[in-house]
């Protein structure tokens, strides 16, 4: 199941109710002060937005062809709960990225470190948040498994 492509350098959405674009340009601008290649990082960014949005949604495809799983398993509606969700903690991360400076693109300066320090922790926590965890998969397989057996 396909429910992200990127083309022309846009990234097309579309689930259930869902449907989001994003396009590169308007993404680009974040990742000046990161790199010398901004264009390079946005589409590596976006290919892997909807490579993870589409493995996600193959895994839930995959479970509901399960006989263990409960005839009023929805699918769709956990892939659109999941990718509503997901690509808006995906541009928190980017925006959190976007205000940390890398030197080798900036130039040696005399940054302030703490402030550095912790905008790099938030992007880091961001980026931790962005990634599917193994609790969310979980869940939806609990939650799955339940409404087979009561």
């Amino acid at each position: 199941m396909t429910i992200a492509i990127v083309e022309n350098r846009t990234l097309v959405v579309s689930v259930g109710t869902f449907a989001a674009s994003i396009a590169a340009k308007a993404i680009e601008h974040l990742f000046d002060a990161l790199t010398h290649f901004p264009d390079r990082r946005t589409n590596i960014e976006l290919d892997e937005l909807a490579a993870r949005l589409n493995d996600f949604a193959v895994f839930v495809e995959a479970l509901g062809e399960m006989r263990e799983i409960a005839q009023g398993f929805d699918g769709v509606a956990e892939i659109e709960a999941f990718a509503r969700r997901h690509v808006d903690l995906t541009r928190r991360y980017w925006a959190a990225e976007g205000r940390c400076l890398n030197w080798f693109v900036t130039g040696p300066a005399r940054f302030p470190v703490a402030r550095k320090e912790k905008r790099l922790k938030i992007a880091d926590s961001r980026r931790a948040d962005a990634k599917p965890k193994r609790s969310q998969v979980t869940m939806i397989l609990a939650d799955a498994t339940t409404l087979a057996c009561p």
